[in-house]
């Protein structure tokens, strides 16, 4: 019992303390805990969360983490998966913005699990016209935005209870005529504490040095995750089951976030989902749905997941963001 409680404290106390002890100094200001640090963040797109499966548990995927979704959020979990696995993704973003994504990974099969994977992520905001003081009517050009991600992924199993990840990502963003490219770095482990099915886990993502896009200078937009997730209803693997999820999330470019989620899977075949985002300027409540098939030893995936979005003065801004992800293993 003292152990099961010191486990428990433990993780508190590391939800608690991640995200306040974190700084970042740019252009010789130092944005805090508790301080919004708005536009100092380029390459926006990195943000925006891949998957329908994690989205519609509400961003809290970082302990969960235990299929193909993993390469985008922690790939420390993708030491659960057996065989390949693969994912597509299409996510209806704010203003027609339209997203797709791709993931692969192949299990080795070493004496230490050994994980490789790749990621792209595609991202192709609706294109605008061009005008000016003197043609406010416009140019007759319009103004195109496209923005790309590739990621290659190592994960490892060090031992049955921890595992840990790198990933390394070309990144390339064009707005209109200048185009910006640079390499950022992921890194995420995942640990089980041996209490139950509880487990912690934790992930840097954007990490690189400060890009610059014409004459403005700016900063990857950093995210460092730290959640522990576990079954409450059922076991893993059993006909049906719940999971939930809490994590703490802290962006470089805004103040402290807390993503909670849940996921119940009936006859493991059919899985609802629900999240909630606390502390965002928009987005909110998830909602989403899963079916999973397997046929002669191949499972076939297929999710969905809404976005809800709050209202502005008692106006919604803009249509609810939608994802779409089919994928399998074999």
């Amino acid at each position: 019992m003292k152990r099961s409680m010191l486990i428990i404290a433990s993780v508190l106390a590391l939800l608690l303390a991640a995200s306040p002890a974190l700084a970042v100094k740019w252009g010789g200001v130092t944005g805090e805990y508790g301080v919004k640090k708005v536009n100092i963040s380029g390459m926006q797109f990195l943000k925006i969360g891949q998957g329908a499966r994690a989205v519609a548990m509400g961003d809290a995927f970082t302990a969960v983490a235990d299929d193909i979704n993993a390469i985008f959020w922690n790939g420390s979990g993708l030491v659960h998966v057996e065989r390949v696995a693969y994912q597509l993704n299409w996510t209806r973003f704010l203003l027609d913005t339209q997203l797709y994504s791709a993931a692969a990974v192949w299990n080795t099969r070493s004496a230490r699990g050994e994980v490789l994977g790749i990621s792209v992520v595609s991202h192709n905001p609706k294109p605008s016209k061009e005008t000016t003081i003197y043609q406010p009517n416009g140019t007759g050009q319009d103004v195109v935005v496209h923005n790309i991600s590739v990621g290659l992924l190592y994960a490892i199993k060090f031992t049955d209870k921890f595992s840990f990840s790198a990933k390394a990502n070309y990144v390339q963003e064009k707005l209109y005529t200048v185009k910006t490219t640079g390499f950022t770095v992921d890194v995420g482990s995942f640990f089980y504490t041996g209490f139950r099915s509880l487990r912690i886990a934790m992930a840097f993502r954007n990490f690189g040095p400060d890009r610059k896009s014409g004459d403005r200078a700016y900063l990857l937009p950093l995210v460092y995750n730290i959640g522990v997730a576990a079954e409450v209803y059922g076991e893993k693997g059993d006909p049906s089951y719940m999971t939930a999820s809490v994590e703490s999330a802290f962006f470089v470019d805004f103040e402290q976030r807390w993503h909670f989620g849940a996921e119940l899977w009936l006859q493991n075949a059919l899985a609802l989902r629900a999240g909630w985002k606390w502390n965002y300027d928009l987005e909110s409540i998830a909602v989403g749905a899963g079916l999973k098939q397997t046929f002669g030893g191949r499972t076939i995936t297929a999710d969905v997941a809404v976005s809800l979005l709050q209202k502005n003065d008692g106006v919604v801004m803009f249509d609810p963001p939608i994802r779409v992800s089919v994928g399998g293993t074999f």
